[in-house]
């Protein structure tokens, strides 16, 4: 599919119900298909290849510092920078060392003119995990403190949490619920689970929808 530069910016309105519906098609396909997805990096895959094939997020644009670029990308960085605590969980900071990184990111068309190729608004941003129920294990919370953190700025933030035949879910059911649904008060958060043929039906928890 070549790149083409877009005659009209697509608003929220239009690019919000694209990511939504993208990320409904992953759900669909893992409870259809769990083992179709190795790691969690091949569902980062897929949900590029969904968003991409739908035409609006390759459009290019053009940034302050002159670069032609697509609203889509994977693992863009934050903007706060964070250190661990000892429990494993992030904390913002200034005097943190690194920053983290979104797993899928839509730009905000109507700014990419305004800033440079590095400094870019995201609108939507996706963080995914796969089996991550392990006991106090942090990664709803961490996913939920970048992606609704102030610093960051991200208008529409989604956390996928997905498991799949997973006995450590079962031990730790009541921590990971009440980690989601701290999230979900946050951001918007889609579990999905798959246990052996059995496949309840996904919750969708947060303001989905709504722009």
């Amino acid at each position: 599919m070549s790149y083409r530069r877009p005659s009209d910016i697509p608003t929220p309105e239009v690019l919000v119900p694209q990511f939504e519906a993208a990320i409904k098609s992953l759900v669909r396909r893992f409870r259809n298909h769990p083992y179709a997805f190795y790691t969690e990096t091949d569902m980062h895959c897929y949900l590029y290849h969904r968003l991409y094939a739908g035409g609006l997020m390759n459009g290019l644009y053009r940034t302050a510092d002159g670069h032609d670029t697509i609203l889509l990308h994977k693992e863009y960085p934050t903007i706060a920078r964070y250190q661990r605590g000892d429990d494993g969980r992030l904390e913002e900071s200034a005097q943190g060392r690194r920053r983290g990184a979104f797993d899928i990111s839509i730009w905000d068309p109507r700014f990419i003119a305004k800033r440079e190729h590095r400094k870019q608004k995201v609108l939507c941003a996706a963080e995914l995990a796969l089996n991550e129920c392990g006991p106090r294990n942090p990664h709803t919370l961490n996913d939920a403190t970048k992606l609704a953190g102030p610093t960051n700025e991200i208008r529409y933030g989604y956390l996928l949490f997905l498991v799949r035949d997973s006995e450590n879910y079962k031990r730790n059911k009541k921590n990971i619920w009440d980690n989601l649904k701290d999230a979900a008060t946050r951001v918007r958060v889609v579990f999905a689970q798959v246990e052996g043929d059995t496949k309840p039906k996904p919750q969708y928890l947060g303001d989905w929808g709504a722009v």
